[in-house]
C-alpha cells in the first residue's frame, strides 16, 4: 500500500485521542503565548512612535549658544589657581535663528529631506474667561507646516488650514479645560506680558496626553508678536522619507549648519531601548515555552511508542524500514503541530480582544489619551508557525528513532 505511514498515523491519531489532544493544548499553548505578548507590547509601542513621529518634525534645527562652554577655556588659562564659582545665567537659553531661510536652502540638497518649516515654539498662557492655562504655543506657517507634521488628520473640529495672524487651534484636552469650543476667543500671554486675543478655528486630538493638554497652534507671526521675537523663528521642523535614518541624517545637517539638531529617535530614545530590551525578554520568554511544550511532546511520544511497541514490532517483521517508523511519528506531530497553530492563532486573536476591552473600559493610558489597536504581530506569527512545527518534528525525532530501532521479536514478545 502506497503511502501506508500517513493511514496508520491517523489511525494512531485517533486511537491516541487523549495523548493527540494532550500534545494539541501544549503546542497551541505555546504559539498563543509567543503570538499575544508581544503582540501587546510592539502594538501600544508602534502607536506610541507613529503618533510621536506623526505630530512632530522627524528632525529639528535649533540654535544654542553655550556661553560658558565658549568661555571654559579662558577661565583655565586666566583663573587655573583660583577657586571660583560660576554660573552662566545664559548657558541653556536657546538662540533665535535670525535667517531661516538661508538655513533652509543650506540643506534642501540633502537627499531625504521631503519637506521644511520654520517655527516659533515658546511656553504662554490661554486664558479664557476665569481659566488660566500654561501651554507650549506654537507659531507655524500652516502651508509649511502640514507637509512636515500631519496635523490635518488629528483636527477633529473646526480647520488648521485657515490658521490666519489672529486665530489658534487648541488640543481636545485643554478645550476641554478652558470650556472652549470653535469660535470662542481665547487670550494667549508671552512671559515677557504681551498678549494677543485669538479666535479658536479648530481643535486637535493627537492621542498623546501632552501634546492634546498643552500644544496650541498659532501662525507664525503671532507667535513672534507674543514673545517678542521680531522676523526670528526658534527653529526648522524636518520631514524625511526614511524615518529610521533620521539620526544619520541629523549628523549630516549638524555638520553643514553647525547648528544644534535632533532627531525624534533622540527625542524617543526611552521608548526605542525599552523595545530592544523588551525583544531580548521575549526571546527568553520563547526560549522556555518552546523549552517545556518540546519536553511534553517528547514525553507524550515516549509513552506512545512504549503502548505501541507490538504494532510497531509487527509492522518491522512485515517489512517496514526504520525510515517508515520514523515517519508514521513525525506525520503525527507535524499534523498536530499544524492543528495547533491554527488554534493558537485563534487564542492569540481572542486575548488580543480580550486585552483590548480591558484596555477600552480605563479609556486612556498614561501616555495616550486614546486605546491604541491591537494587532497580531507578524514577525511573531511566523516564529510561532516555525516554533510549532520545527519543536514538534525535533521533540518526535528521538522517541521515533527509538522505535524505528526496536528489534520486531522482542517487541512482538515484549
Amino acid at each position: 500500500m502506497r503511502f501506508y505511514e500517513l493511514f496508520i498515523a491517523f489511525k494512531y491519531l485517533k486511537a491516541n485521542l487523549r495523548q493527540s489532544i494532550i500534545i494539541t493544548i501544549a503546542i497551541t499553548i505555546g504559539v498563543a503565548l509567543i503570538i499575544w505578548i508581544p503582540s501587546i507590547n510592539l502594538s501600544f509601542f508602534g502607536d506610541l512612535i507613529d503618533k510621536s513621529v506623526s505630530s512632530a518634525p522627524n528632525i529639528t534645527i535649533t540654535k544654542e549658544l553655550d556661553t560658558f562652554k565658549r568661555n571654559k577655556s579662558s577661565f583655565d588659562l586666566f583663573f587655573a589657581d583660583r577657586t571660583l564659582l560660576l554660573k552662566d545665567q545664559v548657558q541653556t537659553r536657546k538662540r533665535n535663528i535670525k535667517s531661516y531661510k538661508q538655513i533652509m536652502n543650506q540643506v534642501k540638497h540633502v537627499e531625504q529631506i521631503e519637506a521644511m518649516a520654520p517655527f516659533v515654539s515658546e511656553q504662554g498662557f490661554i486664558i479664557k474667561a476665569a481659566e488660566e492655562r500654561g501651554a507650549q504655543v506654537r507659531g507655524i506657517i500652516p502651508e509649511l507646516e502640514t507637509k512636515v507634521v500631519d496635523i490635518e488628520k488629528d483636527i477633529i473640529r473646526g480647520g488648521i488650514k485657515n490658521l490666519g495672524i489672529n486665530d489658534i487651534v487648541i488640543g481636545v484636552t485643554l478645550a476641554e479645560k478652558l470650556n472652549a469650543e470653535v469660535g470662542d476667543r481665547v487670550t494667549v500671554t508671552g512671559p515677557r506680558g504681551i498678549s494677543r486675543n485669538l479666535k479658536v478655528i479648530g481643535i486637535i486630538s493627537t492621542g498623546l496626553r501632552s501634546k492634546d493638554e498643552f500644544q496650541v497652534y498659532v501662525s507664525l507671526k503671532s507667535g513672534q508678536q507674543v514673545f517678542d521675537l521680531g522676523n526670528d523663528v526658534n527653529g526648522i521642523g524636518i520631514k524625511i522619507k526614511d524615518i529610521y535614518e533620521a539620526n544619520k541624517v541629523a549628523a549630516e545637517l549638524r555638520e553643514i549648519t553647525g547648528l544644534n539638531v535632533d532627531s525624534w529617535m533622540e527625542d524617543n530614545k526611552q521608548i526605542l531601548d525599552q523595545i530592544n530590551r523588551f525583544k531580548l525578554i521575549i526571546v527568553f520568554i520563547n526560549f522556555l515555552i518552546i523549552f517545556s511544550a518540546a519536553s511534553s511532546i517528547t514525553s507524550v511520544f515516549i509513552m506512545l511508542i512504549a503502548s505501541k511497541a507490538k504494532e510497531i514490532g509487527i509492522l518491522k517483521s512485515m517489512g517496514a524500514k526504520n525510515h517508515s517508523v520514523m515517519a508514521i511519528f513525525i506525520i503525527q506531530a507535524l499534523f498536530l503541530s499544524l492543528l495547533a497553530y491554527v488554534l493558537g492563532i485563534i487564542c492569540a486573536k481572542l486575548l488580543l480582544m480580550w486585552y483590548a476591552s480591558l484596555i477600552a473600559q480605563a479609556g486612556e493610558t498614561f501616555l495616550t489619551s486614546e486605546v491604541p489597536v491591537f494587532r497580531i504581530s507578524p514577525q511573531y506569527a511566523v516564529l510561532a508557525f516555525f516554533y510549532s512545527t520545527v519543536t514538534s518534528i525535533l521533540a518526535s525525532v528521538i522517541p521515533s528513532y527509538q522505535a524505528a530501532k526496536l528489534n520486531p521479536v522482542e517487541a512482538i514478545n515484549a
